[in-house]
């Protein structure tokens, strides 16, 4: 879609054909001006023919102003937050509450709870015309709004994923342990749960990294979740959640693994920008061009494989592979 087409569909009002689909590239060409009054869009972009949305919200033109209105629409049976999905909506609900009061720019649209789904909207004002400074306005009081039941979900996680290791015995054993255990686990989760307690060791030995363990969402499994507090130049310019995917397969890993793992960095609400995919048997060459695809994008995905996690753990210094590993993937 260009410029003249988006103005052609956000100026024909008709509220059946729903919100407009505008890809993020065109917002700042385009004002509140351009817009009938009524008229709604979301910010998404198209792959293999669907769209995926950037946030979910609508932004609309009432009057001489924008609003954006963010949705949280759920369903227990696919919830799998450590923290259960009314406690979580109910701490958003009470956040627009209190904003509401402080700053008056959010107000609770709708709240139902009809048993199965769980549904909360809330209104955001700007003041902000141009559709791109409007929008991103938009997001981060979103953000802000959201960001304490987030950290109260991911502290529930963590205490839970804490007790469950100690009870198991998670990182009783030695890195050389691990990986001899790695590599002759007999069962398909054994092999996935060895590699991944040696990642977890290894990660939370570099500096400035404190390792959540995994991390189960609305909607994916996480790996290891780590918070990254580096002050190395080149993870500290990266996002706040560092994420890492493990694969102990008897084969490559391909595109398919990649492209997924990435949709899981896209989905961290720009909190993650750095993730590292390892795969202990290697890569397929068709990661490259996936790679190559992805270049000028601000998210990265670090390739490593068994042979790297093995010379870490021999020279005793995993942080020196990561970088290693970083250089390597910027230099695609």
């Amino acid at each position: 879609m260009n410029v003249d087409d988006a103005r052609a569909r956000l100026g024909a009002l008709d509220p059946d054909d729903g919100p407009a689909e505008l890809p993020s590239t065109i917002l700042a060409k385009l004002t509140l001006d351009d817009m009938a009054d009524g008229a709604e869009f979301q910010v998404g972009s198209l792959k293999d023919g669907v769209v995926h949305l950037d946030w979910n919200g609508t932004v609309r033109r009432e009057g001489a102003r924008l609003v954006g209105e963010a949705d949280h629409t759920w369903t227990r049976k696919y919830w799998y937050d450590a923290i259960g999905l009314e406690q979580y909506l109910d701490l958003v609900r009470r956040a627009v509450e209190v904003r509401h009061r402080v700053h008056g720019d959010v107000a609770l649209t709708h709240y139902d709870d009809d048993g199965a789904y769980v549904a909360l909207r809330f209104q955001i004002d700007t003041a902000e015309t141009n559709l791109r400074r409007a929008y991103d306005e938009l997001r981060r009081i979103a953000e802000e709004v959201e960001e304490a039941a987030r950290q109260a979900a991911d502290e529930v996680g963590l205490r839970l994923a804490e007790i469950a290791a100690r009870l198991s015995g998670w990182g009783s054993r030695s890195h050389d342990v691990l990986v001899d255990a790695v590599g002759t686990a007999q069962t398909a989760d054994e092999k996935g749960r060895s590699l991944e307690e040696l990642c977890s060791q290894l990660f939370a030995s570099v500096p400035g990294l404190t390792v959540n363990g995994r991390v189960r969402s609305q909607t994916e499994e996480i790996d290891i979740s780590i918070l990254n507090d580096s002050s190395d130049p080149r993870l500290r310019r990266e996002g706040a959640v560092i994420l890492a995917e493990c694969k102990n397969w008897t084969g490559r890993c391909g595109k398919n693994e990649f492209v997924l793992f990435k949709e899981k960095l896209e989905n961290r609400s720009r909190r993650a920008t750095l993730g590292f995919l390892i795969s202990w048997n290697g890569f397929a060459d068709t990661i490259t061009k996936e790679m190559l695809r992805g270049s000028r994008e601000e998210i990265l995905v670090v390739p490593m494989t068994g042979k790297d996690i093995r010379a870490a753990v021999q020279n005793g210094s995993f942080a020196d592979v990561v970088f290693d590993c970083w250089d390597r993937a910027t230099r695609v």
